[in-house]
């Protein structure tokens, strides 16, 4: 007989999941009172799998994840373990050797997260099983935990699986198919992938079985018209536009530590593997409020042979908008609208998007992750465009491309603000801040560029595999990329590399630009942030505005650009052919009027709130370089 327990952690909390993003965490309050914040999680015992026990939402089916770990979905699968108090088991990974472990609960919202990455077993890996009240043992429980144990007992197949996505009964589907999913091995996981496929009928029956699942009813479905369509023309140029649904949140938290969110997640995954790319190398990008620049990041790529871009955007308030949807009907980008639930982030939600949902995006054999204000530099010297270089590096067996960063160093306005809407900020900013001024951290940072058919999310600065396979990441040298010396302070992570690499290819940053940019930089919005419109001045404090002043005297910079002055003549030609597309001046007019509006806008409210006085000393300067007196 199946048992249902509620899960008690070692600081006496029960466990339960937030219902903003599905993390599993433990409070330390009575279980009627969760409120609007958190809902509860009930666990099933099953007779044919009793070293386990699958988590579940405990009312309804919700989508769980166990941070620091690749556990997800509307199961969570674990395994039960011995524990050294007295009464108490430990939780751990269903295939690996992590136990989950209880955050102690926060004193103010008697709140912490549960984490599933520790290695030994000590007071705060010990939990209680407490049986549930009767009355909270619902039709629905039962009825899940009799799929569960049916599915078990009679042995999980690919068939079997099949059969319960055809089966009439609805109720609990979600919940057993993602319990299989820690069982199947990647090659049957690939099978089943595969099948679905190759059937149209089966496809909809599993959207029909998952109505909230974003993979099985927009991803999948995709996938199959778009490969549909490429097979029967031989080719097929990407789409001008699509949208990321702003209720989609999944999107932007699932698969950032290699995790699938549910079995259609882990099945679409395994078919982008499988996809052949036909088309050369493009970029993925957040551009919030980068209208002034957007044409030359676009045109200097393009020139460099960039083949594509696909572009987010969310809540504009530059009106670069019309510069995007001239560049998307004009068959320059994939623009993509990305609108936030409030307080979200974009850059996650984007990301997870292309690489999960949009199809279009496979058909290119690398994706660079950039943001508006860097650029890829390639020696001239050794490689004339990106093809070359790429070509070269595929030599060898490599998936991501680690590229490192330099930071180009500010200049005054020749001609005062008017000089942005005149003059490309790659031939006016040439000199390169020194390493040392940087820092350690930001010198070693790194983006990269990989097969996008093989990672299953991407950080900003690196690519995520799914926990079932393996990338192989390299610098731009070709050699390997390590990351087993992490900056004083920081944690080990693949965004930064152990050597900095500088000979063939790399980013350039333009981080500072001029006094007046950064003035304009610091009033707004971006992608890496939570979303918000309008003004916002809470960056001209002394650790931003003083980031700007430590860079600006010419014994803080260390040499000249000349790979990105190479591009010259062809970023102009490319530069003036954008600008000459239908509807394209009229585009520009808006996003520079606006600039000019804004640009007034903060010199006034700086005055009005006084904010020069709120600065020390060495950073008051400042404001004379933007024209506040």
């Amino acid at each position: 007989m199946s048992a249902f327990y509620q899960i008690i952690t070692s600081h006496d909390a029960v466990v339960v999941n937030a219902k903003s993003y599905g993390e599993l965490g433990n409070l330390a309050t009575r279980i009627d009172a969760l409120g609007e914040l958190y809902a509860p999680v009930a666990a099933i015992a099953v007779p044919s799998m009793p070293s386990h026990v699958f988590l579940v939402g405990a009312e309804h089916p919700v989508p769980l994840r166990i941070a620091l770990s690749d556990l997800a979905g509307h199961t969570l699968a674990l395994r039960l373990q011995p524990s050294p108090e007295p009464d108490q088991v430990a939780l751990s990974h269903p295939v690996m050797s992590q136990f989950l472990s209880a955050i102690i609960p926060d004193e103010r919202s008697g709140y912490a997260r549960i984490e599933g990455n520790r290695r030994e077993v000590y007071g705060w890996e010990s939990f209680r099983l407490q049986p549930l009240e009767s009355a909270d043992i619902t039709d629905r429980l039962q009825l899940i935990a009799e799929r569960i144990d049916l599915m078990f007992s009679c042995g999980i197949s690919v068939d079997s699986i099949v059969d319960m996505i055809r089966a009439d009964q609805v109720g609990g589907t979600p919940e057993v198919l993602d319990a299989a999913l820690p069982f199947l091995s990647t090659f049957r996981l690939e099978a089943l992938a595969a099948r679905l496929l190759h059937d149209e009928a089966l496809c909809e029956k599993l959207a029909v079985q998952l109505p909230n699942d974003p993979w099985a009813v927009d991803g999948i479905p995709a996938l199959r018209q778009w490969l549909a369509r490429r097979d029967e023309n031989g080719s097929t140029v990407p789409a001008a536009h699509y949208e990321c649904p702003k209720t989609q949140t999944v999107l932007g938290i699932v698969g950032l530590h290699g995790d699938a969110g549910s079995l259609a997640h882990a099945c679409l995954h395994a078919m982008r593997r499988s996809v052949i790319p036909t088309r050369g190398p493009a970029i993925l990008a957040c551009v919030r409020n980068e209208g002034i620049y957007l044409l030359e990041w676009i045109a200097y790529h393009r020139a460099l042979g960039i083949e594509w871009f696909f572009l987010y955007s969310n809540d504009n308030d530059d009106r670069s908008d019309g510069v995007l949807r001239t560049l998307a009907e004009q068959g320059i980008i994939t623009w993509i609208d990305n609108p936030l639930e409030p307080g979200a982030a974009a850059q996650h939600k984007a990301y997870g998007h292309a690489l999960g949902i949009v199809p279009d995006i496979l058909d290119f054999t690398w994706v660079q992750v950039l943001d508006g204000d860097e650029f890829i530099a390639l020696n001239p010297e050794h490689f004339p465009n990106i093809d070359d270089y790429l070509r070269w590096t595929e030599t060898r067996p490599v998936d991501v491309i680690s590229l490192n960063w330099r930071f180009l160093a500010s200049e005054p306005l020749a001609d005062g603000e008017e000089t942005l809407f005149r003059e490309p900020l790659t031939l006016r900013n040439t000199n390169f801040v020194r390493y040392d001024v940087i820092g350690d951290a930001g010198s070693r940072l790194v983006k990269s560029m990989f097969r996008p058919a093989q990672v299953i999310q991407s950080q900003a600065h690196h690519p995520l595999a799914s926990s079932r396979y393996a990338i192989t990441m390299c610098l731009a040298d070709g050699s390997p990329h390590q990351w087993r010396s992490p900056p004083g302070g920081m944690p080990a992570s693949a965004g930064f590399a152990d050597h900095v690499i500088f000979e063939n290819i790399g980013i350039y940053h333009y981080f500072y630009k001029s006094p007046e940019e950064w003035m304009w930089k610091s009033s707004r919005n971006r992608g890496d942030n939570p979303s918000k419109s309008g003004l916002d001045l809470r960056s001209f404090v002394d650790g931003w505005i003083g980031n700007f002043m430590s860079q600006i005297h010419g014994d803080m910079r260390s040499g000249q650009d000349h790979w990105l002055a190479s591009q010259r003549d062809r970023l102009i030609a490319e530069l003036e052919m954008l600008k000459g597309l239908p509807g394209m001046a009229e585009a520009l007019h808006d996003v520079y009027a606006t600039y000019r509006e804004r640009a007034a806008l903060i010199r006034e409210r700086l005055r009005e709130e006084n904010t020069r006085d709120q600065l020390s000393d060495h950073n008051k300067p400042f404001f004379d370089l933007i024209g506040v007196p």
